[in-house]
């Protein structure tokens, strides 16, 4: 006893060891995880970092050097009467630059305010990184449908072959009795090929079904990253759903970001059209230098604050603030339009469920109408007063019935999940 109590407790634990538990919860992180074009928010991030931090350079102080070398066909010098009157006072050796002049200007800017713009930039930036992720929001989003397909493809596969593996042993078990009425005279062999014939079909049906859960779970495998075996059960999901009225799709949110660019732009074009202020310090080496009647190569320093302000920026500030408005207005008309065709796909999926919930409520009756049939067939075949064949249509008129009930509950979880996708939740 206590060995065979050993053996039991082993053959649990293998079987445990060698099956996989699975949730729908479970393959839509999964698949989030898993699909490649989530490696893109990494990218996008430090897209963004870097931007930003271009972007806040512009406070940095800005440095440049200009060399410049020329030659002009004029300089400043003092009328010939001023030059009489300088040397009647005696004073001479008055020099004057050359035609030939040369410097060097090492400069230093520092912006005090720049109208904004920097920081209208940094708005751009981040918008169109907002942009770009609910983009991504949105393709990823799309998995869910092809999750939900696969998932309830497989449960109702998973129900189909049970009910074809209890029809196909009702069908035996009748086999065997139809051969022993044979045996006495009351059937003859082509009322047992005929049973032998839906066996088989039924065999075949069961290879196709079991066919079709491998590639299911095959596509499921590649979707989640992880290899889902023949033995891999997947959790029923509970039709008591709770579903919340208010509509939360990452389309919503790329609406969102779009217009916040828009806003954005508006702040940028605002910024273009005000004044410049910052500090300003230069430091040369040039001949001449600032006294220009001192020739030869001199150093000399400036610095102050400067102020610049391009007016006609202006000239074009209306008609971008209005272009910005007309893409707003086209982002609004597409929101708009959105809504009205996922509201159109949820009036559908809630009369769908309510069509569903009332084809189950039929359903249970019709399976007992239906047994109670197949019995009083099966009572009549051994009066010899039905025909096997009919009472073969009988049998597979109840199996139908059992087969669309359980197509009708996962009709109904699929249309569940699908409206719960379709609402974002």
């Amino acid at each position: 006893m206590k060995k065979l109590i050993l053996n039991i407790c082993l053959l649990l634990f293998v079987s445990q060891l060698f099956s996989q538990t699975i949730t729908l919860d479970d393959c839509y992180m999964a698949a989030r995880k898993n699909y490649p074009l989530i490696k893109q928010y990494d990218l996008i991030e430090q897209s963004k970092g870097y931007n930003l931090a271009t972007a806040a350079k512009g406070y940095f102080p800005q440095i440049s050097l200009n060399a410049r070398a020329s030659w002009q066909s004029d300089v400043t010098e003092f009328p010939d009467a001023f030059m009489v009157i300088m040397n009647q006072m005696g004073i001479d050796g008055i020099s004057f630059p050359d035609k030939d002049q040369y410097r060097i200007v090492f400069e230093l800017y520092q912006t005090i305010w720049d109208g904004g713009m920097i920081s209208a930039v940094q708005k751009q930036v981040k918008a169109q990184s907002e942009i770009d992720k609910q983009r991504i929001e949105v393709d990823l989003y799309t998995v869910n449908n092809q999750i939900n397909q696969l998932y309830f493809g497989i449960l109702l596969l998973d129900e189909q072959l049970i009910q074809n593996d209890l029809f196909q042993k009702e069908l035996q078990r009748n086999y065997d009795r139809i051969s022993s009425y044979a045996d006495n005279g009351l059937a003859n062999q082509s009322d047992l090929n005929k049973i032998k014939v839906e066996i088989l079909s039924r065999r075949q049906a069961a290879t196709e079904m079991k066919n079709s859960r491998d590639a299911f779970l095959m596509m499921l495998s590649l979707f989640i990253g992880e290899k889902l075996g023949e033995n891999a059960v997947l959790e029923k999901p509970t039709d008591s759903l709770s579903i919340s009225e208010e509509i939360d799709r990452p389309e919503l949110k790329l609406f969102d970001a779009q217009l916040q660019q828009f806003d954005s732009r508006k702040s940028g074009i605002l910024a273009k059209g005000m004044p410049n202020i910052g500090l300003f310090a230069q430091g040369a080496y040039a001949d001449p230098g600032l006294n220009m009647f001192n020739s030869g190569f001199q150093p000399y320093f400036i610095g102050g604050i400067s102020l610049s302000w391009n007016f006609g920026r202006l000239y074009s500030y209306r008609d971008e603030c209005d272009n910005v408005e007309v893409g707003k207005k086209s982002i609004e008309v597409q929101r708009e339009a959105f809504l009205f065709n996922l509201n159109q796909k949820i009036v559908k999926s809630n009369s769908d469920i309510e069509k569903i919930r009332e084809l189950i409520k039929n359903d249970d009756e019709i399976i007992l109408l239906r047994e109670q049939i197949k019995a009083v067939s099966e009572a009549k075949v051994e009066n010899g007063t039905m025909s096997i064949n009919d009472f073969l249509q009988d049998i597979v008129l109840a199996d139908l019935a059992k087969q669309n009930k359980s197509l009708h509950e996962m009709q109904l979880l699929l249309t569940l999940y699908q409206l719960k996708v379709e609402k974002g939740k």
